[in-house]
This record gives structure tokens, sequence and C-alpha cells, in this order.
């Protein structure tokens, strides 16, 4: 194998990957780039056997053939490198030379035949979705998604397909037991498959969104037997479906609420950020007593101390007094990008539904806490 490849597109490619190699690995392999000459250019491709990531960039192609390299250290390499044009020259016994200017590089590889190669498909049946809206989808769910191993079926973010009078649509559910983030989207075209809903990994779902936010517009999608498949112009990414059953959500989203309390949402951020300051460590547990016309926001710790800091919100009704981790209420204004927020609760001892006035097909359920 030997091309010359400009260092813009080496660094590009080799950035992408960057995320997808394993760090932490049994398997030395997975945490090289697989090099690979195809016609008018090269693949760099990158896997953890759950998921892969390719790309293919012009190059001017000497010599076929293919290698892999650690995928750290060649992107460190490339990246330092002083001239714009790049050559990579396979060697003996699985050494990789890189020449730039008068720079040298030789970095010991593995055999190519050794790399996983990524699952097939074929070219027909992707469907294609807006980019933007697809990414926003995500952020406004991945936050909630599961970081305990234990509880496999919460590790994913579940998609399923809607379908209504105003079209198809697209519906994104996360949660981590303790609160529920979903959102509904409508999407212009068909939507291929998705009617029973997968559940998709969380780092497949962040390598998503890097690539909608690098390449933006418009993504291809595909469902592959258990691979969901995202393709942007030069670049495919294949993930594992998770398999494991999502839970019922819809169950513990209230159906009636009696409390119904409007917000603005960055007073609400900026004092519940203050107030968590002094409160526990463990439980990030703060006090909201909502008041005529009034919410006291109010945090103690034994060891620190306590704070207290009242705001102005439109609330009608007898006193009420409840608990939340200041956390999730937090990441949750987080996600919104509207002025104001409607809280809605049945009573002080049942979950808890946040959206933003301006969309009311974005619902955050936060389950409530003693304090």
């Amino acid at each position: 194998m030997e091309f010359i490849i400009g260092k813009e597109e080496i660094v590009k490619g080799l950035s992408r990957i960057q995320s997808v190699v394993e760090k932490k690995v049994a398997m030395p392999i997975l945490s090289n780039a697989f090099l690979e000459t195809k016609g008018v250019g090269i693949s760099i491709t990158a896997t953890d056997l759950e998921i892969g990531l390719q790309g293919f960039y012009p190059a001017k192609i000497l010599k076929e053939g293919k290698s892999t390299i650690s995928a750290k250290k060649i992107f460190e390499v490339v990246k330092e490198l002083p001239e714009k044009e790049v050559t990579f020259r396979s060697m003996e016994n699985q050494w990789v030379e890189i020449l730039c200017g008068k720079s040298v590089f030789k970095i010991m590889g593995l055999p190519a035949e050794t790399f996983p190669a990524l699952p097939m498909y074929e070219e027909e049946g992707f469907f294609s979705l807006n980019g933007d809206a697809f990414r926003e989808m995500i952020a406004k769910t991945i936050y909630a998604v599961s970081t305990d191993e234990s509880r496999y079926n919460l590790r994913g973010i579940f998609l399923i397909k809607l379908s209504g009078e105003k079209g198809q649509g697209l519906r994104m559910v996360s949660t981590d037991g303790y609160r529920i983030s979903l959102i509904d989207r409508l999407f212009e075209g068909e939507i291929k498959g998705l009617d029973k809903g997968i559940l998709l990994p969380k780092k497949g779902m962040s390598e998503v969104n890097r690539l909608i936010e690098e390449e933006g517009e418009r993504i291809e999608v595909k469902l592959k037997n258990n691979n969901f498949i995202v393709r942007k112009e030069k670049v495919v990414l294949i993930m594992r479906l998770l398999d494991a059953e999502f839970p019922e959500y819809q169950q513990v989203i209230p159906s009636k609420t009696k409390k119904h309390i409007r917000m603005k949402r960055e007073s609400l951020h900026e004092s519940l950020r203050r107030v968590s300051l002094l409160s526990s460590e463990k439980t990030r547990g703060v006090k909201f007593h909502f008041g005529q016309g009034f919410l006291e926001l109010s945090s103690y710790n034994p060891e620190i101390g306590e704070a207290k800091e009242e705001i102005s919100v439109d609330f009608k009704g007898e006193d009420m007094t409840v608990g939340f981790n200041s956390r999730f209420i937090l990441e949750v204004l987080g996600s919104f990008s509207a002025e104001e927020v409607d809280l809605e609760m049945e009573d002080e001892k049942s979950p808890a539904i946040l959206r933003p006035t301006t969309d009311s097909q974005h619902t955050c359920v936060i389950m409530p806490m003693r304090i």
C-alpha cells in the first residue's frame, strides 16, 4: 500500500474515529485504524465491535493495499506534520512509513487481515431524514440515558416510528429509572421500518450527533437485521442494536395533574444552580416550596450549611412542598430553549412533568425525592 493524501483530509478522517476506537481493549486490533485503498482514495475504518465508522477520502494511489495502525498515535503524528501532503507506505512486518517534507515516521501496525469486517448492507432501502431535527432529538434525550451497567435495557435511546393525521414522525425516549425524556418530531417522506421500536446504544447516538454536527443537512438511515446504519456523504456509521426490552414508559407519564406552575427558565436555572451548591453531595436534593406567585428553593447540608432563594412564578392554589434531585432538573432545563417552562404535578408524591411552553412534543418526567 502506498498513497499520497492531503494533510487536511487525513486529519479529518482520523479525527472522526478517535471516539470510536476502544481505549481499553482485550483485542489490540480494536485500537487501530484500518486504512485501505479504494479507487481514487482511501477508506479509514474503526470499530469497537458494537459501533463501526468508515469514511472515504480522496488520495493519489501509488500502490493498492491495506494496513492497520494505532488510531491515536497516527492522529497525533499527522496533526503535527509540516507540509500539506502526506505519503503513507506499507513496509515489511506490518510497519507503516509516513513521510511529509523532511519528516519520516515509522510506526508498527498489526495484520490487516485480523481487523474485524463491518456488517455488509445493500445500497437500497435507505430513507432520508432532516439531520438537524434528528440531532435535536438526540440532544434532548441522551442526558437521561442510564449509566448503570446492570440496567442494560436503560443504556440506550428508544426510537420508534409515529404515524398520524399530520404524517409520519419519530419518537425518541430515554430513562435512567428516575426521569424520562421524550420527544416527538415529524419528518418529510417515508420512514421505513421502526414500527416496533429499536434500542440504540448511547455511544452510537453520540457518534451520530457528532457526524450531523460536522456535516449538517440530511442523513440517510437504514435498519438492517440487528444493525442501525446512518450515512452522510462519504461517511457510514453502523451500530448494533441493544438486545433488551425498553420499559413501558407510557405508564409512568401522568395522564392528569392538579398543580400547574409556569416559570421563567433562565431564572429557575440560575437560582437552582446557586442553591444546589450547598446540597448533599450524594443526593443533590433541593426543596421546592410553591406558594401564591413564588417558589422558594432551599438546600441543607449539615456538614456545610444551608441556602435559600426565592423567585417569582405563575402559581395559584394551595402551597406545595416537594424535593427533587437538582442535577436532574438542571439537565432538563439545559435541554430547553424556551423562555418559560411548565411544571405539572398531581401532588407532592407523584411524578412531575416539565415541558417548554413552546414545545408540547417534548416531555420530561422527574420523580420527586424525600428530603
